[in-house]
């Protein structure tokens, strides 16, 4: 790593820490590639997304992780009032380095309805075929509704004054 980027990088960590006292939200201006911008609000026990143009905020719907990398899923797609030229999905995991502020999303759309019936009537169909052998347990059927990856976004995180 060049050495004119360590120094604004362990600013960047230790504003976050700083910033953040126990049980404090920390809030970060997040910058993607295709110009999406977002903003975040960190806090001890979850990860929330300010919808933009509103005072409202969203919950990750689902947290991986909340030590270094954070990682949450969020069940709705990215606003268009977020910016930017985005491939069309219906979901978005966002991964987060709190010392180095890099952020990364990745988009995601769920199959069609018709693609997921065809897939259990063929897991149906396979397993009804197959003989039970009571020696074995039957294998789990792969699952049908999972997310289909649609695109990654790199993108940096910065932390927000906050005014009072």
């Amino acid at each position: 790593m060049s050495r004119w980027l360590v120094l604004p990088l362990l600013l960047l960590a230790l504003l976050l820490l700083l910033a953040a006292p126990a049980g404090a939200q920390t809030f970060l201006a997040c910058r993607f590639e295709a110009g999406t911008r977002l903003r975040l609000a960190l806090e001890p026990r979850g990860l929330a997304l300010q919808l933009p143009g509103r005072q409202l905020w969203q919950d990750a719907d689902e947290l991986t992780s909340l030590r270094d990398p954070v990682i949450g899923g969020f069940t709705l797609p990215i606003p268009p009032e977020a910016g930017g030229r985005l491939p069309a999905h219906d979901r978005f995991t966002l991964s987060l380095e709190r010392l180095t502020g890099e952020a990364r999303l990745a988009l995601s759309r769920l199959p069609p309805p018709a693609q997921v019936q065809a897939c259990r009537d063929a897991t149906a169909a396979t397993a009804a075929a197959r003989p039970n052998d009571s020696n074995e347990p039957p294998s789990l059927p792969p699952p049908c509704d999972l997310p289909v990856p649609v695109a990654t976004l790199a993108g940096s995180c910065e932390p927000l004054r906050t005014r009072f």
